[in-house]
């Protein structure tokens, strides 16, 4: 076949349009390849496809990248195959002269929507699974620390809560807690015997207080606290009207 003889056409463009999946199921792609090219034309015969020549290799290097790249990543992935596609003009042969190789991936709105979705249930799992390790750490943190020694588990209910750390919830109770320091420390009796005095007088009138203190004070003299009595003694005195 002398190919001498050909008529070369004037360059042209020559479009292919496909879908590839994308790494979120049921997602694709959608690729435009564009070849600028001039073909040889010969009587009797219908001149060649450039596209016969860069799709195949073109979709061998786009697909296995397509599959690994998230959805809404489109322009990621276009801007990393671009130079590979671009040097498939190297394909030209006698039948076909590739002056240059173009492509654009795209998600239209349906695919694009599609992928947000997908997405916001990964984002879900992820934020499940995070759920379970913390709860699976919380529940060796009682197994291991708490259970085997339970000042660890009072003292920890009175730390600061944090989103990070988490809560034991019900397993104590502050008003339990601070009987039980009460009971580890002698001196923080007089700390327990104070709060409830205090929340006793917060819930009396001024002069059910001077009653209560009034009947007091003989307790403390019998016991040998003279100097305080007579010190409540002096402050004891009714409200005035």
């Amino acid at each position: 076949m002398r190919w001498g003889s050909a008529r070369w056409t004037d360059q042209r463009e020559y479009s292919y349009r496909d879908s590839v999946p994308s790494a979120d199921e049921g997602v694709e792609f959608t690729v435009v390849l564009t070849v600028q090219a001039r073909v040889a034309r010969r009587r009797g015969q219908s001149p060649p496809d450039p596209l016969d020549l860069v799709v195949p290799a073109a979709d061998a290097i786009i697909r296995p990248m397509a599959a690994g790249t998230a959805a809404l990543r489109a322009g990621y992935l276009q801007h990393t195959v671009a130079s590979q596609v671009a040097d498939l003009k190297s394909l030209s042969d006698k039948q076909a002269r590739i002056s240059d190789v173009f492509v654009w991936i795209s998600l239209d709105d349906d695919a694009a929507a599609r992928a947000r979705e997908v997405q916001r249930l990964l984002h879900e799992l992820r934020l499940d699974e995070l759920a379970r390790r913390q709860a699976r750490a919380r529940a060796r943190f009682v197994r291991d620390e708490c259970l085997a020694d339970p000042a660890t588990a009072r003292i920890y209910a009175l730390l600061e809560k944090s989103p990070r750390t988490g809560e034991l919830g019900d397993v104590l109770a502050r008003e339990d807690l601070v009987t039980q320091v009460a009971q580890w420390h002698e001196p923080a009796k007089a700390v327990l015997v104070t709060r409830g005095i205090i929340g006793l007088f917060e819930r009396l009138t001024p002069e059910q207080a001077v009653d209560i203190v009034s009947r007091f004070i003989p307790v403390l003299k019998a016991y040998g606290a003279v100097e305080l009595a007579d010190e409540l003694q002096g402050i004891n005195t009714p409200p005035t009207t």
